[in-house]
């Protein structure tokens, strides 16, 4: 299987799956984990808190391919120019793009900005995830969710809260030989933290 379809698989089925309130942990813009369970329902309390975004970002008014400015591409070791892919799990999600390595794409950096999606949807559901952790990238709020742990399977997908009812992911993979080696969730939070700035503010 290819790695870069792993990738988007990753992101589909995190995507695919809810959560339940967690204990708050900054892991500041290192460090993650993931994986993913299926139970637990959202309680009415619990959905309708919002969380408070001190500089919103608007990332959805961007092309997939503009989430990633090329320097930052370049500086993750990546192509600078992304590739454009449908969602070909649920072609009603947002398009992402994908960089990849220069070697033929042995890794891969792949985000999607999802513009009716909120934060606290994976706070709520916390329990239907194997893995959850909820941390802070450059003072936005965000949460490493998946059904495995990416130390096991070389991918990790991070979701940070560009504003309210917005949520931008990043999806990473590492090779082969460097699964369980290498934490894959610290080049995902490093192109988000990387991107922030380019991003147009909320209106």
């Amino acid at each position: 299987m290819r790695r870069g379809a792993a990738v988007l698989t990753a992101l589909v089925l995190s995507l695919m799956l809810a959560a339940c309130s967690s204990d708050a942990v900054d892991e500041g813009d290192e460090g993650g984990a993931s994986g993913s369970t299926r139970t637990s329902e959202v309680t009415g309390s619990q959905s309708q808190t919002e969380v408070e975004i001190a500089n919103p970002k608007d990332a959805a008014a961007l092309e997939p391919c503009e989430l990633l400015p090329a320097q930052a591409a370049k500086s993750l070791g990546m192509k600078t120019r992304g590739e454009r892919k449908p969602n070909d799990i649920n072609p009603s999600l947002p398009d992402a793009c994908d960089w990849e390595t220069p070697d033929g794409g042995a890794e891969k950096i792949s985000l999607t900005a999802f513009g009716e999606r909120s934060i606290q949807s994976y706070y709520d559901n916390k329990s239907q995830y194997g893995h959850f952790e909820k941390l802070s990238i450059s003072n936005y709020p965000a949460v490493v969710a998946m059904d495995s742990s990416p130390m096991e399977t070389g991918i990790c997908s991070v979701f940070l809260a560009s504003k309210q009812g917005e949520v931008v992911g990043s999806v990473a993979n590492v090779t082969y030989d460097r699964v369980g080696k290498v934490d894959p969730c610290s080049t995902a939070k490093k192109a988000l933290k990387l991107s922030l700035p380019s991003w147009p503010a909320a209106k």
